[in-house]
């Protein structure tokens, strides 16, 4: 269910009765593969941190999918983006529409400035969870030396931003190995989503493995929790998971 897909990721869930839920991880990395879309997970992420709290804010940075894209899927999931975009509590910043608005001046260099100003201008609020979907397409929008200009951009926004959590997406075929290495120094969750490596299936989507960054050992990256995975399958207005072996899924 997807309280499950939530959990294992190390959020907290709206409703939970638990007295003591976990901290949500400041940087939560997720790693798509070819096959898969991971802007389900994204829609879940936002939905539960405003539905926790009405303290909570989002702000989207939405390249690989439109706004409406995320407006249709957080409806899905009954929570009305309309009303939360009008109290302030939701931003969502459509990139590909800013690109057509721009008439193509904007190119690499100046898309990153640009974003660096909504971050700056967006005022200081509380419990703000920052989503940036995806980072493999700046890289793609940089001419010369994308991937170090999106390596450069993405530690000043760790390291200087005053939001509280971020979710980054990038799709790991279309990237390369040193920014691969460098996000997941950074991350604290490591959510990967992967096909079935025996083809397509009509019940399952694909393959969520999760790595946990240890808190005994919080400056060294290698040392993370044993990973946890899961089956899913993403349904109109609900997520399914299953485990390896379950009743039902064979053969994989």
């Amino acid at each position: 269910m997807v309280w499950d897909v939530l959990s294992v990721c190390g959020w907290p869930t709206a409703g939970s009765r638990d007295e003591t839920p976990p901290k949500p991880p400041r940087v939560t990395l997720i790693q798509e593969q070819s096959g898969v879309d991971g802007s389900f997970l994204l829609a879940m992420l936002m939905t539960n941190h405003l539905k926790r709290s009405t303290d909570n804010h989002v702000l989207l940075l939405a390249a690989n999918h439109s706004a409406a894209h995320y407006t249709a899927a957080c409806q899905k999931l009954t929570f009305n983006t309309a009303s939360a975009i009008q109290s302030g509590h939701l931003c969502i910043v459509d990139v590909l529409s800013e690109l057509y608005t721009g008439g193509g001046r904007l190119k690499g260099p100046e898309l990153l400035q640009l974003i660096s100003g909504w971050l700056s201008a967006e005022p200081s609020k509380p419990n703000t969870l920052v989503i940036v979907d995806d980072l493999t397409f700046y890289i793609t929008m940089h001419p010369t030396n994308g991937e170090n200009a999106v390596i450069d951009f993405v530690e000043q926004l760790l390291n200087t931003a005053t939001q509280d959590h971020f979710v980054l997406k990038v799709n790991v075929s279309e990237c390369y190995e040193r920014f691969c290495t460098f996000l997941v120094d950074m991350a604290d969750v490591i959510v990967t989503l992967e096909p079935l490596p025996s083809g397509s299936f009509r019940e399952l989507d694909g393959i969520l493995t999760v790595h946990r960054k240890q808190s005994s050992y919080p400056l060294m990256s290698a040392v993370r929790d044993q990973s946890k995975t899961l089956l899913y399958k993403v349904h109109d207005r609900m997520v399914r998971t299953y485990v390896h072996g379950e009743v039902g899924i064979k053969n994989l």
